[in-house]
């Protein structure tokens, strides 16, 4: 059944590649768009398993309030996102708690963003409201999805308790073109914080892109609209993140009752390879990421995304 759906999976992609191929014909002019869809999915099965971070789906609505202009000191955005993800242990047949090397957790949430852009810095402030535990309705997709292809149930005992969360991520990207050729070469650092009850950590992201990419505050790489240029770029990243508060693993900052909670581990490590698309109306993005162990039950786990967005 896996193989059935990596199939389905992969005439999908190659359908809506050549759709927006089809649309996005023109003679590499560039198009102004004040909006954009998108569409982004994380997931595991490309690795075969299904275990700790296994999927997140994001379906998010951007907003250009205005241009970056003589008279506008920053280009500014603003986005709309719903968000669930589900963290599972590796045992997911087993009803027994000593079985798990992670407690599971679904996140339900709606990420309101502000971006300010200018040609040498980019600033994102993003506010979550959100809920875990049964209400988030991460148990309830992840089943029905399994019996709808005869896969195996996960048995989500001793999930995270039923809370409300709140949170503020704050970061502040800079980058640099080191090679302005035929294949641009571009270093970016984006230092981050977040402070919540369900997430509370500081971070620091380094990029090395490679390819044809506009700048900071026209490329995809950061999800920017307003003028597009056609672009084709790669990507090698990775990021160190200090945990203090893994509302996934220890449930709410505030009080949590959970039957089973874990401690994180107090340093992540993220990094892997992304590949970016851009063809005026439509943008593609694939990703194949990993993280090491968030808990010391656990270990390194990879995942990979695929997000489509539609600009107009």
């Amino acid at each position: 059944m896996l193989l059935k759906f990596l199939a389905h999976y992969f005439y999908c992609l190659c359908f809506l590649l050549l759709s927006a191929s089809i649309l996005a014909q023109s003679d590499g002019s560039a198009y102004f768009a004040e909006e954009q869809v998108e569409l982004m999915h994380d997931n595991d099965f490309l690795h075969f398993t299904d275990r700790w971070y296994t999927t997140g789906s994001f379906i998010s609505y951007r907003k250009l309030m205005n241009d970056l202009d003589k008279d506008h000191n920053n280009k500014r955005q603003f986005t709309i996102q719903l968000e669930q993800s589900f963290y599972t242990p590796s045992n997911i047949l087993s009803n027994r708690i000593e079985d798990y090397d992670r407690p599971y957790a679904g996140f339900l949430g709606l990420n309101n963003s502000l971006t300010l852009t200018n040609e040498n810095r980019m600033l994102d402030f993003t506010f979550t409201i959100g809920v875990t535990g049964e209400i988030s309705g991460s148990e309830g997709l992840q089943s029905w999805f399994h019996s709808t292809n005869e896969s195996q149930t996960a048995q989500w005992n001793g999930q995270i308790e039923n809370s409300t969360h709140a949170n503020l991520y704050g970061s502040y990207l800079r980058e640099w073109r080191l090679i302005d050729a035929e294949i641009d070469v571009l270093l970016a650092t984006k230092p981050k914080v977040a402070l919540g009850t369900k997430d509370y950590f500081l971070e620091n992201q380094l990029t090395l892109f490679l390819g044809n990419r506009n700048d900071i505050e026209s490329t995809m790489a950061y999800r920017q609209i307003g003028t597009i240029e056609n672009e084709l770029f790669f990507a090698l990243t990775g990021s160190y993140r200090y945990v203090i508060h893994d509302a996934m693993l220890q449930g709410s900052i505030i009080a949590d009752n959970s039957e089973f909670v874990l401690e994180p581990v107090d340093s992540l490590i993220f990094y892997g390879a992304e590949a970016y698309w851009r063809t005026r109306r439509m943008d593609f993005k694939v990703a194949y990421m990993f993280s090491t162990k968030r808990a010391e039950s656990t270990g390194t786990h990879g995942f990979s995304t695929l997000s489509i967005s539609r600009n107009f």
